[in-house]
């Protein structure tokens, strides 16, 4: 009995997929190209359930998109059940009622109508998921949210419509005695409120976990203190990164692989391994080149580990399989953080 899950190589997204003997779980639809090859390649027939954190377009694709790609997929998938975020059909609901004149929205309307027949015919279900709400579980492979709650949420959809990367689901997959712990694009307030669940319920375990995927993709929040805490908290063997080469926000940011070092070299913890998708900048350029660059991406997209598997069996062993050969790999950075060598001045 083994349970893979892969990180594709999505760029500055997320797009994982989970398998059991049981079961294949999605979670989130960064470059739906990437991953209708990947399930096509893999001849997936049935997808159990769809995790979406949440309604930002390196994670959702659109509700049209989406949509379509079920469309696509159907005559040689079946979807059982979609968790989409919380509130985003009565966001686009109220788009189609304000916007008439726009020619997206009758489309919008469209993937709409089909959503609701989907789900009144029983054909595929459409639920929110939040903490200690609704937990996924068949053989050994067990999956719940621990944020946000709907406390939480509400409460901050009341304050405002953005900042959605603060209610990004945060989904804890547990497979035998193996655990990770997908942190989506958490930050800010959300990050906080996180951190401060886990320290309460620290009598349980749930906050420890042998993988954990990095949050939004190499950024260091302004309240990365919290974010750090966290991460001694989970006390991960292993930290993955889907990160994106060309991306124009300074990703990987130097503070974040500082702290993935800092915890490897705490021997109080066991964080041995931190690994990205794709090749930064952060690992290209030298500190002071950096500077004069502002927060621009490398030229072009480059594979680093590429796509990335770990295969676990239910006593909690794990291997890392990745596309490329990593460890050859990072010879030609110059400033490869994971290999020790980057520059932080």
């Amino acid at each position: 009995m083994t349970c893979q899950i892969t990180f594709l190589p999505v760029g500055n997204a997320d797009s994982i997929v989970i398998q059991s003997e049981d079961s294949t779980i999605i979670v989130d639809l960064g470059k739906l190209d990437v991953l209708e090859d990947w399930l096509h390649n893999n001849e997936i027939s049935k997808i159990d359930r769809i995790y979406i954190t949440h309604a930002h377009g390196d994670h959702f694709p659109s509700i049209i998109r989406f949509v379509d790609f079920i469309i696509n997929s159907q005559e040689k998938i079946t979807i059982e059940k979609v968790h989409l975020p919380y509130r985003v059909i009565e966001v686009a609901r109220k788009k189609v009622m304000s916007d008439e004149n726009n020619p997206r929205v009758g489309k919008l309307r469209l993937a709409l109508k089909r959503i609701s027949e989907w789900d009144e015919k029983y054909i595929i279900k459409f639920t929110p998921i939040l903490r200690d709400g609704e937990q996924y579980s068949e053989g050994a492979l067990r999956i719940k949210a621990l944020h946000p709650s709907q406390n939480y949420i509400e409460n901050h959809l009341a304050l405002t419509n953005s900042k959605l990367n603060e209610i990004s689901t945060i989904l804890r997959v547990d497979y035998g005695k193996l655990s990770a712990l997908l942190l989506a694009d958490i930050e800010g307030a959300g990050l906080t409120e996180l951190l401060n669940f886990l320290k309460l319920n620290s009598k349980n375990t749930d906050f420890i976990a042998n993988i954990v995927k990095m949050s939004h993709h190499g950024a260091y929040p302004k309240n990365g203190k919290d974010l750090e805490e966290l991460l001694a908290l989970v006390d991960a063997e292993l930290a993955v990164l889907s990160v994106g080469s060309t991306n124009p926000y300074g990703h990987v940011e130097p503070e974040l692989f500082k702290a993935l070092i800092d915890l490897q070299q705490n021997s109080d913890r066991c964080l041995t391994k931190f690994i990205c998708t794709e090749v930064t900048r952060t690992c290209v350029h030298s500190a002071s080149d950096r500077s004069v660059k502002e927060k621009s991406g490398l030229a072009k997209s480059q594979k680093c580990a590429g796509e990335i598997a770990i295969i676990a069996d239910v006593s909690g062993k794990w291997d890392l399989k990745t596309e490329t050969d990593h460890s050859n790999e990072i010879k030609n950075f110059q400033y490869a953080a994971c290999d020790g060598r980057g520059d932080f001045i």
